[in-house]
């Protein structure tokens, strides 16, 4: 009963500020989004609501957490390592708005973590003869996970995130230069449930920025967009399936706003493993799903994992490339 107060008033204060705000920050509406916390949930199309026993779940679904009974400590790097088209890394966007580089840290222990995510990071420039346009955009998350799990199996996860964030533009437009820089804070809240429905599959189910806010210099705030993903996952042996259904409440803009993600995953040994994974629209269109696969490396407490999407933009092929690297103490 606690519980369910508690995301009532949460809920509320949420709607109820919807009417609030200011002027809008140059920012697209998936600013916020961001990637997961590991290659191996993306190689399996980005689903992970329902994923048991992994600390890798928690971007989308903390309560995961609470199935986790390992007491060892565990890091992880996550790489954006390259992008492969034919296209300007501008014609991407708004639909992968992060540069290559860093794209998250977590490091975990039993049902507790605490993780640094880039949200959206990208670099927009534009010539026109002697005109320009350029905009630089960064938005990062530190954010603090946990769970509890109790006799029935029911578990409830909590992430606390601090955000941080700049804006940098510049141009020139008749010969006339203009250059601003603004800076932002925020913070955001996220309720998730997780338990089982029998000894192989689980349900889970994620309520993303229930709270969560923006100031921006200049801007006033802005109200992170609230989601709901909830999935299934399927575990047998060294099989596991995954399928998320993930629908964004976004404020403007006309990007899509409900996806289905599927994954799977086989051990092939207990060093090797291979994943694959589809994400797309829930009104599955071909041209906009993005197909991904990848694999994983275990030796010793090291766990090295690859994935690769691929999709289309503007009719062109463009396959992106990450990395990470996990340790485990």
């Amino acid at each position: 009963m606690k519980l369910l107060k508690f995301l009532s008033v949460a809920v509320f204060v949420t709607f109820v500020s919807l009417p609030t705000f200011a002027k809008q920050a140059p920012l697209f509406p998936n600013a916020y989004d961001g990637y997961g916390v590991s290659a191996r949930s993306l190689a399996m199309g980005g689903a992970g609501a329902a994923m048991p026993g992994s600390y890798e779940g928690i971007f989308y679904n903390p309560a995961t957490l609470g199935f986790n009974d390992d007491n060892s400590v565990q890091i992880e790097a996550l790489v954006f390592a390259a992008r492969n088209t034919a296209l300007d890394d501008a014609k991407c966007l708004p639909y992968n708005n992060i540069d290559r580089g860093l794209s998250s840290f977590f490091i975990a222990q039993s049902q507790g973590a605490i993780s640094w995510r880039t949200l959206s990071s990208y670099d927009y420039y534009e010539r026109n003869g002697l005109d320009y346009f350029k905009m630089q955009e960064d938005v990062h998350a530190i954010t603090v996970s946990m769970a509890n799990k109790n006799d029935k199996g029911l578990s409830v996860g909590l992430n606390l995130s601090y955000l941080y964030g700049t804006i940098l533009y510049s141009e020139v437009a008749d010969g006339k230069p203009l250059a601003e820089a603004y800076s932002g804070n925020g913070f955001t809240m996220d309720i998730g449930l997780m338990m089982p429905v029998s000894d192989r599959l689980f349900f889970g189910i994620n309520f993303e920025n229930i709270i969560g806010f923006m100031w921006w210099d200049s801007f006033g705030h802005d109200q992170l967009p609230f989601g709901v993903r909830t999935g299934l996952g399927y575990c047998i042996g060294s099989f596991s399936l995954l399928a998320d259904y993930n629908k964004k409440f976004y404020r403007f803009g006309d990007l899509e706003d409900q996806f289905v993600s599927v994954g799977a995953e086989q051990y092939i040994s207990k060093h090797f493993v291979v994943r694959v994974g589809a994400h797309s629209p829930s009104q599955v269109h071909k041209e906009k799903t993005k197909y991904t696969y990848g694999a994983g490396i275990n030796i010793a407490q090291f766990s090295l994992s690859a994935a690769c999407e691929t999709f289309k933009t503007d009719n062109e092929n463009v396959t992106q490339y990450f990395g990470s690297l996990k340790v485990t103490f």
